[in-house]
């Protein structure tokens, strides 16, 4: 009887306490653009820091490390898994002491994806991942939810900025000129049928 008991007990420890479990987030967008022109954006080194709404600036700590600071001027080492041309896709871990107030997560291992859609673009963007704390019972703020939260809103923000088009401040700053000799010719440029500047 006792053994029973015990056996229970142990059964319903174990059912209520256990550690992380893997997480994933699959987000899509079509992006009115030819493939080839977002799959430059996308696989340009350090290009998160072009488009992605979060990202303020990117450093290229190596051939496959980049260092990514956001907004909240929180860092992230990225590692380059691979990038394939032939397949369209940026596969990228993060590697490192993950910061939680970047990411609250203790590993991720992402690919972003490019394909053609008719005439459009369609970038897909996958991710694995589990919470930052490893142990039983995560504190406030490193559990599975806060961590899918956080990686759901950076792909999707990111998602959202290809499919705007965005131009993030700091990259455009890095070539001023050209943005001026854009907005002064771009209704030229237009009537000419020439998208230099698009």
């Amino acid at each position: 009887m006792k053994w029973s008991l015990l056996l229970v007990g142990l059964i319903s420890a174990n059912a209520w306490a256990h550690g992380p479990t893997p997480q994933k987030t699959d987000e899509a967008v079509q992006v009115n653009a030819a493939a080839d022109a977002v799959w430059k954006r996308v696989s340009a080194p350090c290009g998160l820091a072009q488009w992605h709404p979060q990202v303020s600036a990117c450093v290229a700590v190596n051939e496959k490390q980049q260092k990514i600071t956001l907004k909240n001027g929180k860092q992230l080492l990225q590692e380059i898994d691979e990038v394939s041309a032939a397949e369209m896709t940026v596969s990228y871990r993060l590697s490192g002491d993950i910061d939680l107030e970047a990411l609250p997560v203790s590993s991720l291992n992402g690919k972003i994806k490019v394909s053609a859609d008719g005439g459009n673009a369609k970038v897909s963007w996958t991710a694995r991942y589990y919470r930052a704390f490893t142990g039983n019972e995560p504190p406030a703020g490193q559990d599975d939810e806060s961590a899918k939260s956080a990686v759901d809103t950076f792909v999707k923000e990111g998602l959202q900025g290809l499919k705007d088009g965005r131009q993030n401040a700091a990259a455009a700053g890095n070539s001023g000129w050209r943005k001026k000799v854009c907005v002064a010719m771009r209704p030229v440029f237009k009537t000419l049928g020439i998208s230099v500047c698009a």
